[in-house]
């Protein structure tokens, strides 16, 4: 009695294994099926893109990994005290911003401007904080030479993270302004973000790449996603640089790493106070990061919405688009449907705008 027992435990446990191995395989062929299906997609796309003669290098389908960053306002009393001690300039600080100008502007090397700022950068007699920063060769200009903080290994691309010297018609550097994001910590664990190619089809998706235009670089770093009185949250950020063609300049574009919306200045919450002298505990300012991380992922949520429904919008009216200028090109030489045409192209480019 005891062996048919044990053989009807073991016919039991054997049938389990099965129904867990077939389960098991059937879900492995969904993932690599759907994991097929998405490089399809996103192969298309590219593809579509080219056929619109978008130039751009071959971007990078790996995905990466980031955290919500916060801030506290409360080292900006900190950053004014190391201000006070710098010599050879005439610092002071402006909503939470240093500005200072050099008392002998300094002569630059115009081919490699970071070998005469960095000495600069890294003397704390003369930059506060210096050493948290690197030059940004890819956004500095004629005008400006631009360093930015690095926090968590990534670049800020806000102002707020950022030294901005000044140069002069004589390529000289008269001064410079500097944000400096103080106690700048994770608000939870790492999170996967989306690939390079990713943002870069997204960014193409809210139709905000013109054709004939050319995809000059994407760099993932930190963008300030919400700022109220007590401290900024910064998320991971796609920072791409769009050059069209009948632009002199560069368009630069947000994209949010974790939820592949599009960032605009305007969708910041500003706060209504840009610094704060009081000291505050371990534990309020624990609720502070709480409170802030919670705002940040409602914000997320609003904009992901709204992001949305405006990709759907600009994707309808480029195809319709597409579709109105194949039959118009089939009809040949019709005065009425050339009117057609360029008046969807007249919508489309004023969709574009709105989106950014």
């Amino acid at each position: 009695m005891d062996f048919k027992r044990i053989e009807l435990i073991f016919l039991t446990a054997f049938a389990a294994l099965d129904i867990f191995l077939v389960i098991s395989f059937f879900q492995n062929n969904s993932d690599v099926h759907s994991t097929s299906q998405g490089a399809s997609h996103n192969a298309t796309i590219l593809k579509e893109m080219r056929d619109d003669s978008i130039s751009f290098s071959k971007p990078s389908n790996k995905k990466g990994q980031g955290y919500y960053i916060s801030t506290q306002t409360s080292g900006n009393k900190r950053l004014k005290e190391k201000m006070e001690s710098l010599t050879a300039q005439s610092p002071k600080m402006v909503n939470g911003e240093i500005i200072s100008t050099f008392n002998t502007p300094l002569t630059l090397n115009t081919k490699s401007p970071e070998k005469t700022l960095n000495q600069i950068v890294n003397d704390s007699n003369q930059i506060v904080n210096g050493k948290h920063y690197q030059y940004d060769a890819k956004t500095s200009t004629g005008s400006q030479i631009i360093y930015t903080q690095m926090v968590s290994g990534q670049r800020i691309f806000s102002r707020s993270g950022q030294i901005r010297f000044k140069i002069n018609s004589g390529g000289q550097v008269v001064g410079y302004t500097q944000g400096y994001l103080t106690d700048a910590n994770p608000l939870r664990e790492k999170q996967d973000t989306i690939s390079q190619e990713r943002a870069i089809i997204w960014l193409y998706q809210y139709n905000e790449v013109p054709n004939e235009s050319v995809i000059k670089w994407a760099r993932l770093g930190y963008t300030r996603l919400l700022s109220i009185q007590k401290g900024s949250v910064y998320v991971p950020t796609w920072y791409i640089a769009v050059h069209g063609k009948s632009s002199a300049t560069l368009q630069y574009y947000r994209i949010n790493a974790f939820t592949g919306v599009i960032m605009k200045y305007n969708t910041q919450v500003q706060s209504s106070s840009s610094s704060s002298s009081s000291s505050s505990t371990a534990e309020s300012s624990s609720e502070d990061d709480s409170s802030l991380l919670n705002q940040a992922v409602s914000s997320s949520k609003r904009a992901v919405e709204s992001s949305t429904q405006a990709s759907v919008q600009a994707t309808t009216r480029r195809a319709y688009s597409s579709s109105s200028t194949s039959s118009s090109s089939t009809n040949a030489v019709s005065t009425s449907s050339s009117e057609s045409t360029s008046s969807q192209v007249s919508s489309s480019s004023s969709a574009s705008s709105e989106v950014h």
